[in-house]
C-alpha cells in the first residue's frame, strides 16, 4: 500500500501478545499455561497442535482463555466475551469487567461467527470451556463515535501494512483490558472448582466432558 510492504500487525497481534505478557506476571494459586501459538490464519494450526499434543496432561487443562486483537482506538467502555453464554467463564468475565468500570456487552456482529474462528475453539473441540476476551465497540468519550471507528479499522486496516503505530494506541484503556484478563485467570486458578459447560449449551451438548450446570 502506497510502497509499503511491511505488514507490522501492531493490533493483529501484537497487541494482543502484550496483553498476554503483562498477564503473566502474577502467580495463582494453580499453573496456568502462557501459549503464543502460530497460523491461526491457515486455519487454527498452532492452537490446533498445542490442543492435540498440550505440554501437560490434557485432563488437567480446565479452561482456556484467548486474546486476540484488542483494540484501543478510542477510550474503551465495554469488553465482550465471546463464548461467555457457553460456561461458567461468561460470569468470571463479567465480575472482573465491572471491577475495571467495564461493561460486558453482546456480540456486536454475530453473523461472523468469530467465537469459531479463533484459537479458543480448537480446545472447545476438546471439551475444555474457553473465553475469547475482546475490546467492545462503546468509548467512555461520547463525542467518539467508538463503532464507526471499530469498523474502519476492519475495513480499511485490518491485515494490511497500515496495522501500525499510526493508529491510536490508548494505554488506559490497556491497562484495565489487561487487569479484566488478569482477573479472569487469577480467579479461574484460584477456584476451588473448575468452569462448567452451560447445561443444554450447543458446545455443551456437542463437545463437553466436564460437568454442566
Amino acid at each position: 500500500m502506497d510502497g509499503d510492504a511491511i505488514y507490522n500487525g501492531a493490533y493483529d497481534n501484537a497487541s494482543g501478545s502484550a496483553v498476554l505478557l503483562e498477564t503473566a506476571r502474577p502467580r495463582p494459586r494453580r499453573s496456568v499455561l502462557f501459549a503464543f501459538v502460530t497460523a491461526k490464519e491457515k486455519g487454527l494450526l498452532g492452537s490446533e497442535f498445542l490442543a492435540a499434543h498440550p505440554t501437560v496432561p490434557a485432563e488437567s487443562l480446565v479452561a482456556n482463555v484467548n486474546v486476540d486483537m484488542p483494540l484501543f482506538l478510542f477510550p474503551v467502555a465495554d469488553v465482550l466475551a465471546y463464548g461467555g453464554d457457553s460456561s461458567t467463564l461468561g460470569d468470571v468475565a463479567r465480575a472482573a469487567a465491572r471491577h475495571q468500570g467495564l461493561e460486558l456487552s453482546p456480540d456486536p456482529v454475530p453473523e461472523q461467527n468469530l467465537f469459531i474462528r479463533s484459537d479458543q475453539y480448537s480446545f472447545v473441540k476438546r471439551g475444555v470451556p474457553a473465553l475469547f476476551l475482546m475490546t467492545g465497540t462503546r468509548s467512555t468519550d461520547s463525542s467518539v463515535d467508538a463503532a464507526a471507528r471499530w469498523r474502519e479499522f476492519l475495513t480499511r486496516h485490518y491485515h494490511t501494512p497500515t496495522d501500525d503505530l499510526q493508529r491510536p494506541m490508548g494505554l488506559p484503556s490497556a491497562e484495565r483490558f489487561i487487569r479484566t484478563v488478569v482477573e479472569v485467570g487469577w480467579t479461574v486458578a484460584r477456584s476451588s472448582e473448575p468452569p462448567w459447560w452451560t447445561k443444554g449449551d450447543f458446545f455443551a451438548r456437542t463437545f463437553a466432558r466436564t460437568r454442566a450446570d
